[in-house]
């Protein structure tokens, strides 16, 4: 070869390696350079993982400190999609041993606002077996991590449900709510009740970890750490034995009473226990009920359906559901007559067993074929004479008796702050009637009146509303806004807010007519439909049964109460759905409810007692010792 084309050759050849170095000094200028600190993230996103640590949330407390509902340790299952170099096999694997389906996974994997190497939350209170059926097949699942995380733990499982509520994974509408308060995807929210009413302040403030993993994800070391803030506890007025009592005496009644042919459809009830004094909530109760659990960790489908079914095990009929109260009403027609001058205490009725006008028939003739014979207004309340309220319905009009049933609140909410929020039911009166009815049935007839006398017809209210009655009549007319929380705490124990009694409104009812109408309601107990029910309680009560038509289903049964007679301090409504009678299925459970309140409530006073004896002493001793050592 001639030197001249040698030598070209050397030229092209040295032409084209400088070239190539050039090329290879631009690339790794780019990438050291330029995007170097890219690439550094994503070289130690592979090897270092961020990991939220969640807050426990706040606890709920009764009134005397007892926890409720607090926070349990449970394993987590999550995937870092940036290690995971096969997410199709690795989704459709975690699929199959979670029992999910796979597009969930990557629904959550692609949810907005999710982190670059943040593990994503597939799953929460998984069980041992799961989380050994993962660790088997480790090698096969590269990306997907184990976490102990606290999850919702409701204690006593069913119990006061509707109150707390239950949580569940934030949706978009929550996220969007939520956002600036740093609120991210996976988190958990309250859904309803107390849950949801409370959130911001049972969140907590979540902390993270450092922490370095292998080529499988497997963490090795924690590099570093910020604790989590727990959120703040929630100090309920409930009394825990008093809630417990009601809980289990309306779980018995309804078990008892499906047992029997004629009340067999009997399976759905509310108690609520209140301080007529303030308006504090003592228990409250719905059946049937459901275990907040089931929602920890998110709800199976077959949970869900289980829950979806004609009882509405969901739906707390205190304050959601509305009802006709039946002889409950009684009270507030006896005040309109007595108010109006319509009756005189003394005044007496006839009962033959039928109404000589309308020809309706008191409840005694339907089940003896008798009448209650002679008796005054107190009577009338004792045994809940029919014929003694139509003709007092008659006397005071429909648009006297719509009035003072408003006056107590009826038709109205009560104020109580506990989601998803209270049905307001129904006074019924004639422009109700113009508004919804045409024709001739928009007029209102006299007998419609007899009716609502008695607490039949379009009249509805709930169990919450119809306890707010008998609070106003326990007092001398006041009505407070019902409430369940005392106060808010944080985590060391600081009070972060307090609640108190808070007077909505005031009946104004003579002395005298107050008197008259809890004469009647002492009688229903001693002496009346309420008697066998009550028999040998040591406590004086106030009390009147209720039945409430309910065609062409059974009757509803209700009992409403309070005690003691002279200074009451607590007010029960007991509601049964188709239990027939109140004397016969509201009675008893009322009573029981009552008991534990004062056993609770002398339990309480007797340690106090010891407590205040013991610091005596100490004190004296201490005393003594000082005036030894002077």
């Amino acid at each position: 070869m001639a030197p001249k084309e040698l030598e070209r050759r050397y030229k092209v050849f040295g032409t084209i390696v400088t070239i190539i170095f050039i090329l290879l000094a631009a690339r790794l200028w780019q990438l050291q350079i330029i995007k170097g600190d890219s690439y550094a993230a994503l070289a130690e996103g592979n090897r270092v993982r961020l990991i939220r640590v969640m807050a426990p949330r706040g606890r709920f407390l009764d009134r005397n400190g007892v926890p409720l509902v607090a926070s349990r340790m449970a394993f987590s299952v999550s995937i870092v999609p940036q290690a995971t170099p096969d997410i199709a096999d690795v989704a459709g694997k975690l699929a199959r041993i979670l029992g999910i389906d796979e597009k969930m996974i990557y629904d959550k994997i692609n949810a907005p606002g999710r982190r670059p190497f943040e593990p994503v939350r597939l799953q929460t209170n998984v069980d041992p077996r799961t989380v050994i059926e993962i660790e088997e097949h480790r090698l096969d699942l590269p990306g997907v991590m184990i976490e102990e995380i606290p999850v919702r733990d409701y204690i006593n499982g069913e119990f006061a449900a509707h109150l707390f509520g239950y949580i569940g994974e934030i949706d978009m509408g929550e996220l969007k709510k939520y956002q600036d308060r740093g609120y991210r995807p996976g988190d958990i929210v309250g859904k309803t009740g107390l849950e949801k009413m409370y959130e911001e302040f049972l969140h907590g403030e979540d902390g993270g970890e450092q922490v370095e993993v292998n080529s499988i994800g497997r963490p090795i070391r924690v590099l570093g750490s910020k604790d989590p803030i727990p959120g703040d506890d929630i100090v309920l007025t409930i009394d825990a034995n008093v809630q417990a009592a009601a809980e289990r005496a309306l779980s018995e009644e309804l078990e008892l009473l499906s047992k029997s042919r004629k009340t067999k459809n009997a399976r759905a009830g509310a108690v609520i226990a209140i301080d007529p004094r303030n308006g504090e909530i003592l228990a409250m109760v719905s059946k049937p009920g459901y275990d907040p659990n089931y929602f920890v960790g998110g709800i199976t489908p077959e949970r869900w359906r289980e829950l979806n079914n004609p009882l509405n095990p969901l739906t707390n009929r205190v304050i959601n559901a509305t009802y006709p109260p039946g002889s409950t009403f009684k009270v507030i027609t006896a005040i309109a007559a007595l108010e109006g001058k319509k009756v005189t205490p003394d005044e007496e009725f006839v009962c033959r067993g039928r109404d000589p006008i309308s020809k309706k028939a008191c409840w005694i003739w339907s089940s003896k074929h008798q009448g209650h014979g002679r008796l005054n207004l107190v009577g009338g309340i004792q045994n809940s004479c029919n014929i003694v309220f139509y003709e007092l319905g008659r006397r005071v009009g429909i648009d006297s008796l719509s009035a003072w049933a408003k006056r107590f609140g009826l038709g109205a909410a009560t104020g109580i702050e506990l989601p998803p929020g209270e049905r307001v039911g129904l006074v019924p009166d004639r422009d109700w009637k113009r508004r919804n009815f045409k024709g001739s049935n928009r007029r209102w007839y006299p007998i419609e009146t007899l009716d609502v006398a008695i607490g039949q017809g379009a009249l509805s209210v709930t169990p919450l509303q119809l306890a707010n009655v008998y609070v106003a009549l326990a007092n001398g007319g006041t009505f407070y806004r019902p409430f369940v929380v005392r106060e808010i705490l944080s985590p060391d124990g600081t009070v972060v807010r307090s609640f108190g009694p808070e007077i909505t409104g005031h009946v104004d009812i003579s002395e005298s007519t107050l008197a008259t109408v809890k004469e009647g309601l002492a009688a229903v107990v001693q002496k009346g439909t309420a008697a066998g029910s009550f028999r040998g309680f040591s406590i004086p009560v106030a009390g009147k049964t209720g039945t409430a038509e309910n065609p062409p289903h059974d009757s509803h049964g209700w009992f409403a109460a309070f005690a003691p007679v002279d200074k009451p301090e607590i007010v029960v409504l007991v509601f049964v759905e188709h239990g027939t009678s109140g004397a016969l299925a509201a009675a008893p459970v009322a009573r029981k409810v009552l008991d534990a309140y004062f056993k609770s409530k002398a339990e309480n006073e007797q340690k106090e007692n010891q407590k205040t004896n013991i610091d005596e002493k100490v004190g004296t001793s201490e005393g003594f010792e000082q005036g030894m050592v002077n």
